[in-house]
């Protein structure tokens, strides 16, 4: 049988893939938002508002981070370890809930399986919670096109760095990404970056990456 008919011929020249998950195989970038904003609702709105504005400039940075720095650095909080445990669990459960929800972006499903017919491996490279990623990755039925998923409290550059020692990290992969992260890391590693931008939150990240000479598609069809 011939393998399915790639969305994007160019990738088959590509000798691995690496995908953030949000925005680029899930359209979730709004159950972040959303999560942010139930598990802060009873925080400063003005304090809200800037860190809601902040984490879509961060895309791909771990809630780990983004919450200890609102509990450390913008609030005031008796007890910021226990206000940034109590804030982990209420995300965690906002997100769970969202990302069985969402759906895949349009083409992800087609383009992985067209991937895996020409024996591309494939990676997951994700800020998001690890153990969340995979949950929804295996809700969504395609957890196991990947050879891994790699997700937060671990960094994406650690990910990357780990991958790249284990000898899974090919010359000439590909990363897709839509947040100005991934494109970073992609041009660290020596990856060629794919910006997809349909539901990405970075605003400037389609006219940033078309400067910097990467491909800019809407989505995966």
């Amino acid at each position: 049988m011939a393998a399915p008919s790639l969305s994007f011929p160019f990738l088959e020249s590509f000798s691995c893939a690496i995908f953030d998950c949000d925005g680029v195989l899930l359209d979730s970038n709004a159950v972040k938002v959303e999560a942010f904003e139930r598990t802060l609702v009873d925080e400063d709105p003005d304090l809200v508002a800037a860190f809601i504005d902040e984490h879509r400039r961060t895309g791909g940075v771990s809630r780990y981070a983004k919450l200890r720095r609102f509990y450390t650095e913008l609030a005031t909080v008796a007890e910021p370890e226990l206000a940034i445990e109590s804030a982990l669990r209420r995300f965690s459960a906002a997100c769970r809930e969202g990302l069985r929800a969402c759906q895949p972006v349009a083409g992800a499903r087609e383009l992985i399986a067209a991937l895996v017919a020409r024996r591309v491996p494939l990676h997951v490279v994700s800020g998001g919670d690890q153990d969340e990623v995979r949950e929804a990755l295996e809700h969504h039925g395609l957890a196991e096109r990947f050879a891994g998923i790699h997700g937060s409290p671990t960094p994406k550059r650690e990910h990357l760095e780990r991958l790249r020692a284990d000898g899974d990290l090919l010359p000439g992969g590909v990363y897709l990404g839509d947040a100005r992260l991934d494109m970073e890391l992609a041009e660290a590693f020596g990856l060629s970056f794919i910006f997809v931008a349909g539901v990405s939150d970075w605003p400037e990240g389609r006219e940033v990456a078309r400067a910097r000479g990467h491909r800019v598609v809407e989505d995966l069809r």
